[in-house]
């Protein structure tokens, strides 16, 4: 007898419909698998015999083919495990009253029979979308995660649920629009320093303030101590909330990385992701077996913090060139191409020198001028160019460490402002006046004239103008003016180091 199942497989951020066929064979007992498995699905054999029998039912004491199709697409995690289970009962004749056709399954199981929880339930659920009749059977565990993507759900705990499956999804089948109401209850606040905390710095603090109101990527260089960290973990507190689209976004790649759980389904802040300087080029860009999205993907609509940048290696900065100007990645593998999202703004913190003191004003600098040029040069110019803003962040002096409350703005303070800027820039990428024609349309004569001269005079490429443009586009927007003066691209100007 034949049997036929359903799950998902991900390739990268995106579920693929596999079809779990099930045939009982005359021969010798025996479990084949075949369809492309890794060695995680190869191994669901035993735990799958052991669950059979430790929730009641009887293993076939048959030969029994598995096939995992389409046979092309590698199989990888132990998410079809609860499929495989539900085929075999159902070919051997012990689910004789259950429709699998109705069912796609994704889900581990434990030897004792439980039903266990797996990562890229999200996706999963989203890609429901091609199966609007079928309704996902899943751990209870993923529950809360997979209310987001799809309106049919059966959650179950144990294998011997599946002759259930009917009564089950009418006593806790859930929908959309209970996971939507529940969006501002699951905000997971992540903590953050306030930009009150920020003594001192008010060029940094202005440039952090432009940064957040233009998505504009940041460096800042200074010495040891004068709050180049501290500044850049109060970014994220500039920045608004993720709309309910972009929440989507981010809790995707999330639930395909396995950082979602129970007690953290659902995110609702922007990433701010720190990796360390020692991060391989693959944990930057994404791979792996299985395949994991980097950090790049993770700080998706939010914000990717390299502290001391010019002591990453440099074969990992270059792999962030082409993702910081495209907003997404390519990656080619032996079994396919995958697009895994990049927009992210990127802040990179920097000593401007081995020692961490050259420019400052009270120690003095122990580098001769071939180590300060040559830890200068660890960014490349390439690379530089797609930093919008480059800032130095001086020593903080005595008289600037105190904390006035009438003087020092609050994350929130700033916050409103940010957020009338993103709102005015939205409505002007949809008239389409973001573009180079329509910045330099904004130039008054006198800026047009000063843009002229500054782009001889510092050598500027096409790209570094287009971003200053961007700039002062941003510097006016905070100040409420329609057109860019000179003042405005002066600043601007100065931003760009």
């Amino acid at each position: 007898m034949i049997a036929k199942a359903f799950s998902c497989a991900l390739l990268g951020l995106e579920a693929v419909p596999i079809q779990v066929e099930v045939g009982i064979l005359r021969g010798l007992p025996d479990l084949i698998m075949v369809g492309l498995p890794d060695t995680a699905v190869r191994e669901s054999k035993e735990r799958v015999r052991a669950a059979i029998g430790n929730a009641g039912f009887q293993w076939p004491c048959r030969r029994i083919l598995v096939n995992l199709a389409p046979a092309h697409i590698r199989k990888e995690g132990s998410g079809f495990d609860l499929a495989v289970a539900a085929g075999i009962l159902k070919a051997s004749g012990q689910l004789e009253h259950a429709e699998l056709e109705d069912y796609v399954f994704a889900a581990e199981l434990s030897i004792d029979g439980s039903v266990k929880p797996i990562r890229g339930i999200l996706p999963i659920a989203m890609g429901m979308a091609a199966w609007p009749q079928k309704t996902l059977v899943i751990s209870e565990g993923n529950l809360q995660e997979a209310l987001y993507g799809t309106e049919r759900v059966a959650p179950i705990h144990h294998l011997s649920q599946t002759a259930e499956l009917k009564a089950l999804l009418k006593a806790k089948g859930c929908n959309r629009e209970i996971a939507e109401a529940r969006t501002d209850e699951d905000v997971t606040e992540e903590h953050h320093p306030d930009l009150f905390l920020v003594a001192g710095q008010q060029q940094a603090r202005r440039a952090l303030e432009i940064a957040a109101a233009g998505r504009h990527n940041l460096l800042m260089t200074g010495p040891p101590g004068s709050g180049k960290s501290l500044l850049a973990q109060c970014l994220p507190t500039l920045l608004p909330p993720l709309s309910w689209e972009e929440a989507i976004a981010v809790n995707r790649i999330y639930s395909a990385a396995g950082l979602l759980s129970k007690e953290r389904p659902w995110i609702r802040r922007r990433p701010f992701r720190s990796p360390h300087i020692h991060i391989t080029r693959t944990g930057m860009i994404g791979g792996g077996v299985p395949f994991q999205p980097g950090e790049i993907s993770l700080a998706q609509h939010g914000v990717l913090y390299l502290d001391e940048i010019s002591e990453v290696s440099r074969t990992v900065l270059e792999c962030l060139r082409q993702p910081a100007e495209e907003g997404r990645i390519t990656l080619s593998r032996n079994w396919g191409t995958l697009e895994l999202p990049a927009d992210f703004q990127l802040v990179g913190t920097s000593n401007p020198c081995y020692c961490g003191y050259y420019g400052d004003s009270r120690i003095p600098c122990r580098c001769s001028a071939y180590e300060i040029n040559r830890y200068r040069n660890k960014l490349s110019g390439p690379m530089l160019d797609r930093i919008d803003l480059r800032i130095s962040v001086p020593r903080v002096e005595g008289a600037e460490l105190q904390w006035d409350e009438g003087l020092l703005e609050t994350s929130a303070q700033v916050r409103q402002r940010v957020r009338k800027v993103w709102e005015i820039q939205r409505l002007r990428r949809q008239e389409g006046h973001w573009d180079l024609k329509g910045l330099l349309h904004a130039l008054t004569p006198a800026a047009r004239q000063a843009l002229g001269q500054v782009y001889d005079r510092q050598g500027m490429t096409a790209r570094g103008c287009s971003k200053l443009l961007r700039i002062a586009r941003t510097i006016a927007d905070l100040s409420g003016d329609d057109s860019i003066t000179a003042e405005t691209l002066a600043e601007a100007v100065h931003y760009r180091g």
